[in-house]
């Protein structure tokens, strides 16, 4: 399969809220009240959270049966270090997170071997975990004329 495309568009609704999209699907952003917003929805770094948490959900049960692996259920939590320091620059730290870690736990009768199999090939095929450990980022600005 060849390269694809994937897009998002971000357009402002006022303060520190956004309107999100991606193909027909549609969502608000918004920082917690803490950090000025309304929090009328997850924050950019709870996205990002929220991604690899998805994406590593979609990859076990997408690979579970080529593993012998029969999900009665399955849970993924993600969570990450970052000091609010660094992007208000009230500090000289990383604006991002610091560390992110995850823990996958599954709900199976399946041998716990199958299990370890699993995640040892989520981890190392995971497209968003492969991209927060470093990819290059080109930034393109434009003004738009009155």
């Amino acid at each position: 399969m060849a390269n694809t495309l994937f897009e998002s568009t971000a357009s402002w609704a006022g303060g520190l809220k956004l309107n999100l999209q991606s193909r027909h699907h549609k969502w608000v952003v918004d920082e917690p009240e803490i950090l000025g917003g309304t929090d009328q929805g997850p924050n950019p770094v709870e996205l990002v959270l929220g991604g690899f948490a998805s994406c590593l959900g979609v990859l076990v049960s997408l690979y579970a049966p080529a593993h012998g692996v029969l999900l009665k259920d399955f849970k993924v939590l993600v969570e990450g270090d970052l000091d609010l320091d660094g992007f208000q620059e009230k500090a000289p730290v990383r604006p991002g997170f610091s560390q992110i870690r995850y823990k996958v736990n599954i709900e199976t009768d399946s041998p716990s071997s199958h299990v370890d199999a699993l995640l040892q090939h989520i981890d190392r095929i995971c497209p968003v975990k492969d991209t927060l450990s470093g990819v290059q980022v080109l930034a393109e600005t434009s003004l738009a004329a009155k």
